[in-house]
């Protein structure tokens, strides 16, 4: 026997069910019964992309979006869960904001399909190897900076497959000069089977749930971005600690604006993670962007300078690294 849950009342229920799994199952077996947290992520993950696809026969269209970047390539398709137009708040102050977005968080409104790789890290990864004919040692500066690593640091994962529930709101700011800025709230599960150690693969199943709030807004020729987001993340290879997590960033560009300044063009990122049995630091990352708009392109040039620090007790067993590294990183970017 086969329910039909494309009638209206079903389909709340279905929606709101399978919500519920994701967000409030993951929150309260993780703080009561870990290990059940566990054995539940591909359930949790698979039951979300269930919402997603039994959404595809009705609702307003979807649509694909993508973004190619030398650190994080995606593809993506943004599908709407109800017919219902996306709430414009009018003005609103950023804290306003934030407050509807909450009140709205309980049942999503649109949910999001990814698949993301992250070249450059993958690039280092194949001149670590041995078969690369020592490219990776011949470009070592001092005995604790490669250049390699350097450029490729701070990402732990070749590739992802990420679904987003979530809700989104526009606004004008309250100086009345803004126009269609955005904010999002929602909640996102990542998955993926390899980890990358040092410029090295790792093989380790690893799933990701993280709760996230993001805002674009544009005044003029400012464009504001930022990004709040916790979460936890547990790995099937037991020589990797699993971690929560939080994480902001921020970036500025300003078309016409002082190109040297990094106020007026410029952004930060940092995030702190702690090892979920202890909650004992495990490491830590910042990274500052200093952007340079090219007006009559249209692009912006990003070079990122930074630090990404492990702890000895991010890894286990063989993985183990014996004393805290800290690596430094310089990630030049372009964006069209």
């Amino acid at each position: 026997m086969f329910v039909d849950v494309t009638s209206t009342p079903l389909k709340f229920l279905f929606y709101l069910f399978n919500a519920r799994l994701l967000i409030g199952g993951a929150v309260s077996q993780i703080a009561f019964r870990y290990q059940t947290v566990r054995s539940l992520c591909p359930s949790l993950f698979y039951c979300s992309v269930i919402v997603f696809f039994s959404a595809a026969g009705y609702s307003e269209p979807g649509f694909w979006e993508y973004e190619l970047d030398p650190y994080y390539s995606n593809v993506a398709f943004f599908k709407t869960l109800d017919e219902s137009p996306i709430p414009e708040l009018g003005e609103r102050t950023e804290s306003e904001v934030y407050a509807d977005l909450f009140r709205r968080s309980y049942l999503p409104r649109f949910v999001l399909v990814e698949a993301s790789v992250n070249p450059m890290p993958l690039v280092g990864v194949i001149l670590k190897d041995e078969s690369a004919s020592g490219i990776y040692d011949n470009l070592k500066v001092t005995q604790d900076l490669n250049l390699i690593e350097a450029v490729t640091a701070g990402f732990e994962e070749p590739y992802a497959l990420s679904l987003f529930l979530g809700n989104m709101v526009t606004y004008d700011s309250t100086d009345g000069d803004s126009t269609a800025s955005k904010g999002f709230m929602g909640y996102l599960a990542s998955t993926g089977h390899l980890h990358i150690r040092q410029n090295q693969m790792v093989e380790d199943r690893w799933w990701e749930f993280e709760w996230k709030l993001k805002g674009d807004q544009y005044i003029g020729d400012v464009d504001l971005s930022w990004s709040f987001r916790g979460g936890f993340k547990i790995h099937e290879n037991p020589l990797i600690t699993d971690e929560f997590y939080v994480a902001i960033k921020r970036n500025r560009i300003e078309t016409n604006g002082d190109v040297y300044s990094w106020v007026a063009n410029g952004g930060i990122e940092f995030k702190y993670r702690m090892d979920k049995n202890s909650g004992a630091s495990i490491g830590q990352q910042l990274i500052v962007d200093k952007k340079i708009p090219i007006r009559d392109k249209d692009w912006v040039i990003s070079i990122g300078l930074g630090i990404v620090r492990d702890t000895t007790r991010k890894y286990k067993g063989k993985l183990k690294i014996p004393e805290s590294t800290t690596a430094f990183v310089f990630r030049p970017s372009i964006s069209f």
